[in-house]
């Protein structure tokens, strides 16, 4: 390797590294995407299994379909013009952004045409989508630097195992617990971290 070659690559590394350094700046996502989310699919998993024990289960396509509508609606409306970081490298929250905003493309497919066209067992839908979401709390945690949120996704994908093994009412309060403790307490906390950042500013 020459040197030319050589003073390329370690500026390229010492590029990489200043924006994994400049990326544990991030403080925290504002968490009110993650809170709302995670309150929509609770109503949706109550109220599909209020539908499954009805018999109206016609219904549960709607029911997704006002719900997943009711959630991009709020994407792409409020949350990608409200302030969500308080520090940071641009860079890294527009990575951030991009894995979140994937994810949800993914589940928007996987339950809409997984589901319509029986390639997804219905039962075990939940299962399917809180696999993903373990990526993306993984890949978060690792870019933030924050383990925490990374071990997260080590909860989804074992409640995801259990998930598809049960199913039935021990489904359904396995899928509750973790939303509101893999979802909705973590979108608190990042909530909290977010105001004393901009606070201590």
């Amino acid at each position: 390797m020459s040197n030319q070659e050589n003073s390329q690559a370690k500026e390229q590394l010492a590029f990489i590294k200043s924006i994994m350094q400049d990326s544990q700046k991030v403080v925290a996502d504002n968490g009110y995407g993650f809170i709302l989310w995670g309150i929509l699919i609770l109503i949706a998993a109550v109220c599909s299994y209020i539908l499954d024990q009805s018999q109206l289960n016609q219904y549960q396509g709607w029911l997704y379909l006002l719900i997943v509508g009711l959630g991009w609606l709020y994407m792409v409306v409020i949350h990608r013009r409200t302030k969500k970081y308080s520090i940071g490298n641009p860079l890294t929250k527009t990575i951030i952004d991009s894995i979140w905003t994937a994810v949800l493309i993914s589940m928007t497919l996987l339950g809409f045409l997984g589901g319509a066209t029986g390639a997804i067992d219905l039962n075990h839908m939940t299962a399917v989508m809180y696999t993903v979401l373990g990526t993306a709390y993984f890949l978060q945690g690792v870019i933030t630097g924050k383990t925490w949120v990374r071990n997260l996704a080590f909860g989804w994908w074992g409640g995801s195992v259990m998930l598809f093994l049960i199913t039935g009412p021990l489904a359904l309060a396995l899928m509750i617990v973790m939303m509101v403790g893999l979802q909705i307490v973590p979108g608190i906390i990042f909530n909290r971290q977010w105001k004393a950042a901009l606070t201590e500013d």
